[in-house]
């Protein structure tokens, strides 16, 4: 699933359009309130993959939490309302002032990042015409990085949602808040050239696995894509959760997936220095070690028990969370073990 709008050309109502399709994620585009629209020539890309596609938008870490409503947090410029649209009209100019086909529409989102997948064969533009802000005092516009891969090989199969906590929350967002380096697709995509993963950071601070639970199937039921990861267990073994209760919000998860026709992924709760994950993170961990039994359907997320209690020194002052080298090494830890568990040799 190649990015094929990566610095095509990209035309606004307002703001600077080019913030959204460069090669970096910490520039965006930023609306002037709404309505507001942010339109790609793609005439330029071949027919052929100009077809089945992935559209990516991403407004995190801007508004931090994946769903801010969940645990009560507020949003900053992120989309309310919006169609997915495609126009035939020639490349080359100034974007068509009408013609325009809907292909998806988005009332009252709350999520600071979606992924569609969209059929623009015989079209030469895309645009994202937004109508509502989901926003909070002074950051009512519109604000996003947005992403358009060739999905024509194989539909959206290199498509990919992160659920978790905090660490993931803050640990895998497009534009790194914690370190300095690239993001989970960049990284991929250094390892396996011919890839550039679309993925969302659907880490929310403060879950639990009951959390993950509750939700599974009000998130998948807007993800299109193919694999899962559920990262879970930081908080459950901080507050001493009961393993068999955790298994059980597990197998919820797991088997949501599954019956999505979707691939979940699941990594080992990270060590940490509190007395409680030390205590009773091994115990959760073990049962993990019977999910994986269970259900081979798991693809292996990285060991981070492993990874961190090896590298203590990348656990931040608050003995929880990893410090900013430690996100840093987060990152690497999963992309190394997806090229490894997913892309293959």
């Amino acid at each position: 699933m190649p990015v094929i709008s990566r610095s095509k050309p990209a035309f606004a109502s307002s703001g600077n359009a080019g913030g959204a399709n460069d090669a970096s994620y910490s520039t965006y585009w930023r609306s002037n309130g709404a309505p507001a629209w942010l339109a790609y020539d793609l005439s330029s890309v071949a027919a052929a993959h100009r077809g089945p596609v992935v559209v990516g938008w991403y407004n995190d870490p801007v508004t931090t939490p994946y769903d801010h409503t969940v645990n009560g947090d507020a949003a900053y410029n992120n989309l309310g309302s919006y169609t997915i649209q495609v126009n035939p009209a020639a490349g080359g100019g100034q974007p068509p002032g009408n013609g325009w086909v809907t292909l998806a529409t988005v009332t009252n989102n709350k999520y600071h990042s979606r992924t569609h997948y969209v059929d623009m064969t015989g079209n030469n533009w895309i645009r994202i015409n937004v109508t509502a802000i989901d926003g909070s005092s002074g950051n009512m516009d519109a604000l996003i990085n947005m992403d358009v891969h060739d999905a024509s090989a194989d539909g959206p199969s290199d498509s990919w949602i992160f659920y978790g906590d905090s660490i993931t929350e803050d640990g895998m967002p497009h534009e790194p808040i914690s370190g300095t380096s690239p993001n989970f697709s960049q990284l991929i995509n250094t390892a396996r050239p011919a890839y550039f993963p679309a993925y969302e950071d659907g880490g929310i601070g403060g879950l639990v696995s009951g959390d993950g639970a509750s939700h599974i199937n009000t998130w998948l039921s807007t993800f299109p894509g193919r694999y899962v990861g559920l990262a879970y267990g930081t908080n459950d073994a901080n507050g001493c959760a009961s393993p068999t209760t955790f298994y059980n919000h597990y197998v919820t998860m797991v088997q949501a997936v599954i019956n999505a026709g979707k691939v979940p992924i699941v990594p080992t709760i990270p060590w940490a220095r509190t007395a409680d994950v030390q205590n009773c993170g091994p115990g959760l961990n073990a049962k993990i070690q019977q999910l994986y039994a269970t259900y081979p359907q798991i693809v292996h997320g990285p060991d981070l028990w492993q990874f961190f209690i090896t590298h203590q020194n990348l656990i931040s002052g608050d003995n929880l969370h990893p410090s900013e080298a430690g996100y840093v090494a987060y990152r690497q830890q999963w992309a190394d073990a997806m090229v490894a568990n997913v892309y293959g040799p």
